[in-house]
């Protein structure tokens, strides 16, 4: 019995998994020439199904992910279009947005691809999908616990909980494909 708890442990079973983000593996990724056209992406509030993480919060993990998106090649509508578009619409909650359509979408934002994110958990379990403006579906991550077993050395001033997530938000969009 002993024998089967140290394996179950190394192995990251059990009680909170914590391993768990070292195995991400995308669940959807489009071919390279479904990706062709995609310049320039999107990158929407999430969906925050959470009391976890607050909008001050929400605002600079938006940031991350557009920096990320940036460093593989992307151009990103600026967030502060993306908040104006919310604000025109009188959106108050992100899933509102999916009252547009994703060609619509798109046009709105001057975007080709629209990056959508779920809070769906405490400590950072999400969901992350990319859709081409039309309707193709190029990435998606399925759900994902963000719970990475350790910490980055930093000498900005972020809280432990904002190094850890943008740390996890690296580990989860290394796996996004670079610019065609």
């Amino acid at each position: 019995m002993k024998r089967v708890a140290i394996i179950l442990a190394f192995l990251g079973v059990g009680c909170g998994g914590g391993m768990s983000s070292r195995r991400l593996k995308p669940q959807i990724v489009a071919p390279p020439e479904a990706w062709q056209g995609v310049g320039r992406i999107a990158v929407l509030p999430p969906d925050n199904w959470t009391t976890e993480v607050g909008a001050e919060h929400v605002a600079w993990h938006r940031a991350v992910i557009a920096e990320i998106l940036r460093e593989k090649g992307y151009a990103v509508t600026p967030l502060v279009e993306v908040n104006r578009f919310m604000l025109k619409n009188r959106f108050t909650l992100a899933g509102e947005v999916r009252l547009y359509s994703i060609q619509e979408l798109g046009q709105e934002l001057h975007a080709d691809a629209i990056f959508f994110w779920d809070i769906t958990g405490p400590a950072g379990s999400m969901n992350i999908d990319v859709v081409k403006s039309d309707s193709t579906h190029l990435w998606g991550t399925g759900q994902v616990h963000l719970d990475l077993p350790y910490n980055t050395v930093s000498h900005a001033s972020f809280r432990p909980g904002d190094q850890r997530w943008a740390l996890a938000f690296g580990e989860v969009l290394r796996k996004l494909p670079h610019k065609p």
